[in-house]
């Protein structure tokens, strides 16, 4: 019980989710994350971690601050209670995350937001996971009034 009211109060916005692959400047902007991202997909399917019959494309929407991963080959049929699309659907977001960096406090926008996508054979979305980033917490004292580098003004 007292746990959680310690929890209660601290202060979250001082912390930040921050990718081990993450970082600013020129060779960390969106783009530059999705090629690395692109990279770590290729390790992954290598690994055996994703089929040879499923096909992912990466795409940069700049305006948006989005990445956005599509998934063709699972079949929803073939997987009626999503387990193998779920989990598909989580290692991509855990791995993406490691090129990301969010801050907790959402005045300070994330480096970019994600959208992962789950496409039928029909080119019909079926599932997805939209968000920004999962990991551990680091302290960080920020200027809130300071913009990222990669802000759209």
């Amino acid at each position: 019980m007292s746990t959680s009211r310690h929890l209660d109060h601290a202060p979250v916005e001082n912390y930040v989710i921050r990718g081990s692959h993450s970082g600013t400047g020129p060779g960390y902007t969106l783009e530059a994350a999705a090629v690395r991202i692109c990279e770590d997909i290729s390790e992954l399917r290598h690994d055996g971690g994703i089929s040879d019959e499923v096909h992912t494309t990466v795409t940069v929407l700049p305006q948006q601050g989005m990445l956005e991963i599509r998934v063709l080959g699972l079949e929803s049929e073939a997987d009626p209670d999503r387990v193998i699309g779920l989990n598909l659907l989580t290692d991509l977001f855990v791995l993406a995350s490691m090129h990301n960096t969010a801050s907790m406090d959402e005045r300070i926008p994330p480096q970019f937001r994600m959208r992962i996508l789950l496409i039928d054979a029909d080119h019909t979305p079926y599932a997805a996971l939209l968000g920004t980033a999962v990991g551990d917490l680091d302290i960080e004292h920020t200027d809130t009034n300071t913009a990222r580098d990669n802000d759209i003004p």
